[in-house]
């Protein structure tokens, strides 16, 4: 079965979501969901996975966003419960923008739409 998602249509869908989730929450939070934190963290990470069929779940979303600011394991699970619902909202917009550009629309969402 044939993946359409390649990395330019993961970070456009990737930045498309970041400007939605920026939208429809309070503009501060532009800095835990930043365009530097898409590109060059989530983008690379989340091509790999997809191509490997491995969901990406918000927890692990929490876990990359937290070692891409260098949080100490202390710091990162005293603010994971308060994060994982903001990423998990992340990840559904994403899931959102990449079906409307992939063969596969249901695979996108099953590995994208899984919280937790």
């Amino acid at each position: 079965m044939k993946h359409a998602i390649n990395a330019k249509t993961l970070e456009q869908s990737a930045l498309a979501a970041h400007a939605l989730f920026i939208k429809s929450r309070d503009s501060r939070l532009d800095w835990l969901v930043d365009r530097h934190f898409v590109v060059e963290h989530l983008v690379p990470t989340l091509l790999c996975r997809l191509q490997a069929h491995l969901p990406m779940r918000a927890c692990e979303l929490v876990e990359l966003w937290a070692e891409h600011l260098g949080l100490s394991e202390t710091l990162l699970e005293a603010w994971r419960s308060k994060l994982e619902p903001i990423f998990s909202e992340y990840l559904h917009l994403l899931a959102s923008e990449l079906q409307a550009q992939a063969q596969n629309p249901h695979l996108v969402l099953r590995m994208l739409s899984r919280a937790g």
